[in-house]
């Protein structure tokens, strides 16, 4: 072999760059990177989830023994016998129809309002979008005290108007107090939807928001048939967003009325919150949560199939 054909450092200094280039381009590179999310989604999801659907089949009451015994359906046959789980399915889906229809009307007839060029409408805005920076517990807090049939000045208010809330007021009346407390989520949560709508709206082209002043519309036309269907795509995820969280995090029902008077705002995450953390019975309580589960994602499912994307009008 001549010396000309020996490869020079420099050829195998370039050869060595160019591989450890390749080795960042590669998809292996890419996987390594992705590797710490993976092993965080594994820890913090898939294994509370198996974790969880393992005890729904499990007798599992940790003031009897630590140790879990294997029974199989047993659960899920209690669960359809039990008068309360069924109370609480009904009082689940009182909460998310009246819950979503609400928060995403008054959202989206804040988000109109929003979307017009007026002085000082960012100051407007900032105001409106207050109550979602609010924390739970404060907002159940200082909302129950505000409807308090002794001290509240939203009763006063209700008396000075000619409205009777009762002698016992909102929080003593079974039949009122799940209202009350949806009147709170609407307050905390429509300025979810705002965002979520007033992002669609202003997305939509300058010329496109004008045309129907320059043909005479009203704005009720421009509204049904120039913002309602081009923000449609917003409306279908914020609302499956926000039903996922009215029906699985019962926050504010725990902190004003937890489930009570009696029952009367029990709904099915509270449900399986008291089995498991105050009857210690880990078991039935995976069982309700599983029910919760399979409830969220058919819903999701049919949404998706029926009202979601990729219909054509």
């Amino acid at each position: 072999m001549s010396i000309k054909s020996l490869p020079s450092r420099a050829d195998k200094k370039k050869t060595v760059v160019s591989r450890f280039t390749d080795l960042f381009e590669g998809k292996y590179f890419a996987w390594l990177l992705l590797a710490p999310s993976l092993a965080m989604i594994a820890f913090f999801i898939f294994y509370p989830l198996y974790r969880g659907l393992t005890l729904a089949f499990t007798h599992t009451i940790l003031i009897e023994s630590p140790d879990s015994t294997f029974v199989g359906l047993d659960n899920f046959r209690q669960l359809l016998k039990d008068p309360l789980f069924w109370t609480s399915t009904r009082h689940t889906l009182i909460y998310l129809v009246i819950g979503l229809i609400s928060q995403v009307a008054v959202g989206l007839f804040a988000a109109v309002l929003l979307s017009r060029e007026r002085r000082m409408i960012w100051l407007l805005r900032i105001i409106l979008v207050i109550p979602w920076f609010v924390p739970p517990v404060v907002t159940a807090y200082m909302w129950r005290f505000m409807l308090d049939p002794d001290f509240g000045i939203m009763v006063k208010l209700a008396h000075y108007i000619g409205l009777d809330l009762g002698g016992a007021g909102i929080w003593g009346d079974p039949d009122k107090t799940i209202y009350g407390i949806l009147f709170v989520e609407l307050w905390r949560s429509y300025p979810f939807f705002m965002l979520f709508f007033l992002a669609g709206i202003q997305g939509i082209p300058k010329d496109m928001r004008e045309s129907t002043s320059v043909d005479g519309a009203s704005a009720l036309q421009h509204f049904r048939f120039i913002i309602l269907p081009l923000i449609k795509p917003v409306m279908f995820i914020s609302s499956l967003l926000g039903a996922i969280h009215l029906i699985n995090s019962p926050t504010l029902i725990l902190l004003m009325s937890n489930g009570g008077p009696g029952d009367s705002t029990l709904v099915l995450p509270l449900y399986a919150f008291r089995k498991a953390f105050q009857n210690f019975d880990f078991g039935y309580a995976s069982t309700i949560s599983v029910a919760v589960l399979v409830a969220i994602a058919g819903f999701a499912i049919v949404y998706v199939r029926f009202i979601g994307f990729g219909k054509e009008d």
